[in-house]
């Protein structure tokens, strides 16, 4: 559907500028990157003039490479990488020896991966990986991955997780409030109990629980 920007109101484009930054940087984001591997070096490229570049490590190998929107994921025998499109640079987080990814979920603006140790997430926009470690008896029953947002629920805690800013934030489940229902979108996610609600939003990064 084509807009003709000439009939829209200056008062409508001057309200739009007040808008909070995280609106503007929730466009829909088409795939912007491709990641390659030559010569024992791994190529982030992207759609514009940049091109960025990392080296393996001797006995390094490539397991997974997936790209989406303006971000890249690789994971190696050590490490995971993260691409990121808006900064064109390489970000690695290493891996201890007794880490096994379970899942891993790359949308246009960061990257999901659950461990048997720890949950990790990559802010492409920000260029940085955050962990947080599954404790004693842990276990994960439910996990929501959408574009700018991210819940993993366990036995004992909801994690949530931003693109947009922060890192991972948990939140306590209340003893004796099963869960009923979940919802998302891609910027909030509900998680309805027995007794109340838990609300995570990409923009704020905090938990907002409603009686």
């Amino acid at each position: 559907m084509s807009v003709n920007w000439c009939i829209v109101p200056v008062m409508v484009l001057w309200g739009l500028a007040g808008w909070p930054l995280h609106v503007w940087s929730q466009e829909v984001v088409t795939d912007q990157v491709t990641i390659t591997l030559a010569r024992g070096q791994l190529f982030g490229i992207t759609s514009g003039e940049g091109i960025a570049r990392t080296v393996l490590a001797s006995g390094e190998d490539v397991l997974v490479v997936e790209t989406k929107g303006v971000t890249g994921y690789v994971q190696t025998t050590t490490r995971f990488l993260g691409f990121s499109g808006r900064l064109q640079r390489w970000v690695e987080l290493n891996l201890s020896s007794a880490e096994e990814v379970v899942t891993a979920t790359v949308t246009p603006r960061m990257i999901i991966v659950q461990g048997r140790q720890a949950a990790y997430g990559f802010q492409s926009d920000l260029g940085r990986w955050k962990r947080d470690s599954w404790g004693a008896g842990e276990l994960l029953v439910e996990s929501i991955v959408n574009d700018h947002v991210a819940v993993l629920i366990t036995n004992r805690r909801a994690l949530g997780f931003s693109a947009l800013t922060g890192g991972f934030f948990p939140q306590d489940l209340p003893s004796g409030n099963a869960i009923v229902q979940t919802e998302a979108n891609a910027n909030v996610v509900v998680i309805h109990l027995s007794g109340l609600m838990l609300v995570f939003r990409s923009g704020l990064a905090i938990w907002t629980v409603l009686p």
